[in-house]
């Protein structure tokens, strides 16, 4: 797990929060704790892009429901080419609109967006799929990784692991596919669970770059 492991579910953590903290009284506070999870990420040396295959099939379409401090989000994600290619919305749904925004990661950068913005940010990207049946001994130990066997979830028999560290959390996975993810950050807990799942007939056009949305590079 190591690095590449925290590194995403610090990720993770940071864009649930963020998205719920959307119209609540108490974003300055939440800001807070994912400026802290910002500098986290950052100590963090970026992993290589050297797997060629991060998931084991081809292809798929899943959407997510999130739970946190009270507000429900939803992420809507495809990915083609074992996963060299991914496309994701993640949003709220305020007044009955939209509100979050987009991303691709396309030739090993991510493109993001916010709805209905002509300007996005691009910046190097370094993908890492955690394998739980290949984590290291020294891992299980200094993460507290505890396999608690499978779990049916849509229909996919998924691998439950509990983790100690850096944050408490329980995940589910398939075909390294994240399922479920329940964590408790400052004192919410936050759940993350899919509820449509497809492997075939995926848009392709999904993964092309919008032509009116001019990117930026960014740090």
């Amino acid at each position: 797990m190591g690095k590449n492991m925290k590194k995403i579910f610090l990720i993770g953590l940071a864009l649930t929060i963020s998205l719920s903290a959307c119209n609540k009284p108490k974003q300055a506070d939440n800001q807070k704790e994912i400026q802290a999870l910002t500098k986290e990420i950052k100590k963090l040396s970026e992993p290589k892009p050297t797997d060629k295959k991060y998931f084991a099939i081809e292809s798929a379409y899943v959407k997510y429901k999130n739970l946190a401090a009270g507000q429900e989000l939803t992420r809507e994600w495809w990915f083609d080419q074992y996963g060299k290619r991914q496309y994701e919305e993640n949003y709220m749904i305020f007044m009955d609109q939209k509100t979050g925004g987009k991303t691709i990661i396309l030739e090993g950068y991510q493109y993001q967006w916010d709805y209905d913005s002509k300007e996005g940010t691009k910046r190097k990207f370094y993908q890492s799929v955690t394998d739980y049946d290949k984590v290291s001994e020294n891992d299980i130990k200094r993460y507290g990784i505890t396999k608690q066997g499978y779990e049916n979830i849509l229909g996919k028999s998924c691998l439950k692991v509990s983790i100690e560290k850096p944050a408490k959390s329980t995940v589910w996975t398939w075909n390294n596919i994240p399922m479920k993810t329940e964590a408790v950050f400052a004192g919410n807990k936050v759940v993350m669970e899919a509820v449509e799942i497809k492997t075939e007939n995926i848009d392709k056009t999904l993964f092309n770059l919008p032509s009116d949305v001019t990117f930026l590079e960014a740090n």
